[in-house]
């Protein structure tokens, strides 16, 4: 099927062009896993190799604490629960746990100490495609803090077997990386929002550009192009026995009338008065269309020549008690309506020809009435 000569499948390939937020959210929150993931594992080894001297309960309750906030924050993102907030991808609150359990797994290290801290570059850098800039020196601050605060306790309450100079000198690097991963995390997130930005204007444009293909310019209606696409997506589904749907063809009377003794723009005020009125008087999931001058065309899934009938009708009664002589207009409009109903198995073409039919049927015994097709 077409749109605007764009085929469904094209559509959804340019859609990807745009970036979806609650995807790109939920590969975000899997990322910061994975590394709460890696640091659990990394911790194990070190404990199997007998370089973390930690307490058991203080290591079991270490793994305990990575498993439970992943599993958690996933639950969280997953659901949806934070999309509407400020910070939907909680990077900073994971962040910062991730960062406690990195400083914990290195309080009981020796010589090794600064592999349990390895993994905070990559997560600074994860996290600077949802953090600004002040976010992510807060993050290197606390971690330069914290890995300060651990070697002081870490000296008071066990000694420590490296040099203090060594053991200095690690922190002043890892100080200095991670405030430069910080700097350089702020311009890529500045790279983010603003590639973010165009995408948002992109979207905008590309429904502006499906809804140009589809849409009637005077009247804002589907056009014939986009109907014809619907009635076979409904002749699918009555084919497939699924459910029934009837079309009913409208043609505005003594149209050509109007446009003579009231001008064009006055016929195209009735035009698009009619189509308001019109889509304010049918049911969700019915179809209007503009097929070209004063023709239209309603698409009914769901109803039965008799219910069809029943909306043309109502259609006819209440569009026949607008009037414009309060505008200097037309006094009243009157339309006539031929309504036929979907026969499995049979074309589209041959369905329409009988709505056509009837529609005849409607004009040619006096206008301002409904006619239903001929029944075989």
């Amino acid at each position: 099927m077409k749109d605007g000569g764009i085929k469904d499948g094209e559509w959804r390939r340019v859609r990807r062009l745009t970036v979806n937020e609650q995807r790109l959210l939920r590969r975000h929150g899997r990322a910061l896993v994975s590394v709460s993931g890696l640091h659990a594992l990394l911790t194990m080894l070190l404990w199997w190799m007998g370089a973390l001297h930690l307490p058991a309960p203080v290591l079991w309750g270490l793994l305990a604490v990575l498993a439970g906030s992943a599993m958690l924050y996933l639950l969280f993102l997953e659901s949806g629960v934070t999309a509407e907030w400020r910070e939907p991808s909680l990077s900073f609150p994971m962040a910062t746990l991730l960062l406690c359990t990195f400083l914990v797994t290195a309080y009981g290290l020796d010589e090794a100490r600064i592999s349990a801290l390895m993994l905070f570059f990559p997560l600074l850098l994860l996290v600077s495609f949802r953090l600004g800039a002040g976010a992510l020196l807060v993050l290197a601050l606390l971690a330069s803090l914290g890995y300060a605060v651990m070697l002081t306790l870490a000296w008071s309450l066990h000694g420590v077997r490296v040099s203090p100079v060594l053991e200095a000198l690690m922190w002043l690097v890892f100080s200095l990386v991670s405030l430069s991963f910080a700097v350089t995390g702020s311009g890529v997130n500045g790279l983010r929002r603003r590639l973010a930005v165009k995408n948002l204007a992109l979207a905008d444009a590309l429904e502006q550009v499906r809804d140009l293909a589809i849409r009637d310019d005077l009247t804002g209606l589907f056009n014939r192009r986009h109907i014809m696409e619907v009635l076979e997506r409904q002749k699918g589904l009555a084919d497939s026995g699924i459910y029934p749907f009837s079309v009913c063809y409208v043609d505005l009377d003594y149209f050509k009338a109007i446009n003579d003794a009231f001008g064009h723009g006055w016929g195209d005020r009735v035009l698009r008065d009619f189509a308001e009125h019109a889509l304010a008087d049918l049911r969700e999931g019915d179809y209007l269309a503009r097929l070209g001058g004063e023709e239209f065309i309603l698409v009914l899934p769901q109803s039965d020549l008799d219910g069809a009938e029943l909306v043309a009708e109502r259609l006819r009664r209440r569009w026949g008690e607008r009037s414009f002589r309060a505008l200097n207009g037309p006094p009243k409009v009157s339309l006539s309506a031929g309504v036929a109903s979907y026969r499995v198995g049979e074309t589209i073409d041959q369905l329409l020809a009988r709505a056509d039919h009837a529609l005849y049927l409607a004009k040619s015994s006096g206008r301002d009435r409904v006619r239903r097709e001929v029944q075989p």
